[in-house]
């Protein structure tokens, strides 16, 4: 399924939209008579684009009528609340532990109909948390509250979280970047899914070289950008918002392209290329003070 490529920055924005709704409608057509509505989205290595990619599947599901819940779940180097530029007060492990309801924890972004569940700083054992009980409760409070709900995790080369979480979701697709990941990571990071039950649904090609074709459905990342964490300024998201007032629906605009990255990264330089704004001295204080989350089973 490829749905990214790169083309003009006047052509941008209505690419992402149609995008999106292309793999909105592919999802769709998987299963009618038992719709796909709990997604994780992953990708073999870092930096391939998945955060942009969970992002604008939510945008295009919102934009359809329908709800959705974006859920933050790559814990070691949360970028989405930057992305979709909101911030929430309560996360994700105040949820889990019973100390704030989902309904308070979630908060409106700027489409309508999308909702993010965003994540502590400093989750201790996330791939535990991501595998107990509790979550798995969580998982089907939201399903009753939302139509869709969509998870961004940590890649499948470097932690095995998405794996985890696949197996309770309804489906799993991999973002794939072009000329950029290693056929091994891929097969390796698809091998571990499957085997550990996961449903992998799909892969979602990105930074395709596409032909000038007006049926081409694509995102727009350009060889000569930079990237940046996968995460698009405030400004870049507003930017997007005034262009929905004139008849585009918002969503998030492209992070910048990364001009190189090394796919064998380890897990310490993961979490170490994590946002500084994760040691937030407020948000870390109240952490402090949640009880250690103990799977029931």
């Amino acid at each position: 399924m490829a749905l990214f490529g790169k083309s003009g920055k006047s052509e941008e924005l209505s690419g992402v939209v149609n995008a999106s709704k292309t793999l909105l409608a592919n999802i769709r057509f998987m299963s009618v008579d038992d719709p796909v509505r709990t997604i994780v989205i992953t990708s073999a290595v870092p930096n391939e684009g998945k955060t942009f990619v969970a992002a604008n599947l939510a945008s295009a599901i919102a934009t359809s009528g329908r709800t959705v819940l974006l859920v933050e779940c790559d814990m070691r180097r949360r970028s989405m609340a930057k992305t979709l530029g909101v911030h929430a007060q309560h996360g994700l492990y105040a949820v889990v532990a019973g100390e704030i309801p989902l309904t308070e924890a979630a908060v409106a972004t700027q489409t309508p109909n999308m909702y993010f569940l965003d994540a502590e700083p400093h989750i201790p054992n996330p791939s535990d948390l991501l595998n107990s009980h509790r979550f798995s409760r969580l998982i089907e409070i939201a399903e009753k509250a939302f139509d869709y709900v969509v998870f961004d995790t940590s890649p499948v080369g470097t932690f095995i979280d998405a794996a985890v979480l696949g197996t309770k979701a309804d489906a799993v697709f991999m973002v794939v970047r072009e000329g950029f990941t290693k056929k091994a990571d891929v097969v390796a990071a698809a091998d571990q899914l499957r085997k550990a039950g996961c449903n992998l649904a799909g892969v979602v090609m990105n930074y395709c070289e596409r032909t000038s074709s007006e049926y081409s459905y694509e995102y727009y990342y350009t060889k000569e950008d930079h990237h940046d964490e996968n995460a698009p300024s405030i400004e870049a998201v507003q930017s997007a918002r005034k262009a929905s007032e004139s008849g585009h629906p918002a969503v998030p605009q492209r992070p910048a392209r990364p001009t190189s990255s090394d796919s064998e990264e380890k897990q310490a330089a993961y979490e170490s290329e994590a946002s500084a704004e994760d040691a937030d001295a407020v948000r870390h204080e109240r952490m402090a003070k949640i009880p250690r989350v103990v799977d029931e089973g």
